[in-house]
């Protein structure tokens, strides 16, 4: 026994397959937790009507997950992160640029209660000093000044499943992904549920694996999750990124030490008008089509579902 619960997916068509993992602790501590804390969501669940929240319930645990992360309904959701990245090598923080993210997404429940998704993301490096996004900054590692290439990710399909399981639709040649949901804290009207992400690409070559982790916490009032129709609800997060250095960087082979992003501020199912100036500024200057049409991102992609 490895300690740990797999759960095989494949797309609606059959041509993609994901392995993800839930250690067997994890699984445990939710049902327990979501028994202990069934006291206090039902006595909220008194004061409001509403139908109270049972953790221990892996509905409910996915309909909140997906009210805070997502939407029940088909819906345009639009999220931010602020942050600042740093070097990190021997323990040593070393201050490097400021990042401002936005993401945008809309998913679709199939019959079987998953749902699929879409989800595209603008993102800019900003100059801490200035708030700007040159596209130039100083590596201190180097001392050389670089050029950060402006590339975003393509829109990408995920799959959401019941038991809480987030993957990519289609495999990714080269590319391992584990995810990992913790179990609901409750304390009082408060509700937090964290990610935690890790990715691992296998470049050409037989280099070096490339590798990204991320833990992203969600918060939500319990009143909100239990109202009845609420198709999702105000969550602010906070994310935590460590990411090998960027390529872009022109690190020499083998420079020991890693990138760290601490989030600033950060929350999903906001509006336009909330997101934060700096991602306004900056892609009104080099992406001014999103500002116009905010879903024109991930549509082509969501038009194949």
């Amino acid at each position: 026994m490895t300690g740990r619960l797999s759960v095989q997916t494949c797309d609606r068509h059959g041509k993609g397959r994901a392995m993800l993992e839930f250690g067997r602790r994890d699984v445990m501590a939710a049902m327990a937790a979501g028994a202990a804390l069934g006291s206090a969501s039902s006595a909220i669940a008194r004061k409001t009507n509403a139908k109270p929240l049972d953790f221990s319930n892996q509905d409910d645990r996915f309909r909140a997950f997906m009210q805070m992360r997502g939407a029940l309904d088909e819906r345009l959701v639009i999220g931010y992160c602020t942050g600042a990245y740093f070097g990190v090598v021997d323990g040593q923080m070393t201050p490097l640029w400021d990042v401002v993210g936005v993401t945008f997404a809309r998913f679709r429940r199939r019959p079987d209660g998953s749902y699929d998704g879409v989800s595209g993301e603008i993102a800019h490096f900003l100059d801490p000093k200035t708030g700007e996004a040159p596209g130039r900054f100083f590596n201190p590692y180097t001392g050389k000044t670089i050029t950060e290439p402006r590339r975003n990710l393509p829109p990408s399909r995920i799959l959401v499943l019941p038991d809480h399981g987030v993957s990519p639709a289609r495999d990714m040649p080269g590319a391992t992904f584990d995810h990992e949901l913790r179990a609901p804290q409750v304390r009082g009207d408060d509700v937090w549920i964290s990610e935690i992400n890790r990715v691992t690409m296998q470049p050409p070559g037989g280099t070096k694996p490339f590798s990204y982790n991320e833990v992203v916490t969600m918060h939500a009032s319990l009143k909100e999750l239990q109202q009845p129709g609420a198709m999702r609800v105000t969550c602010p997060t906070s994310v935590t990124i460590t990411v090998d250095w960027r390529p872009w960087m022109e690190m020499p082979a083998g420079h020991p030490g890693h990138l760290l992003m601490a989030s600033t501020s950060g929350g999903y199912g906001v509006s336009m008008d909330e997101l934060p100036e700096t991602w306004l500024k900056a892609t009104r200057q080099h992406f001014p089509q999103m500002l116009e049409d905010p879903a024109s991102l991930i549509e082509p992609l969501w038009k194949t579902l």
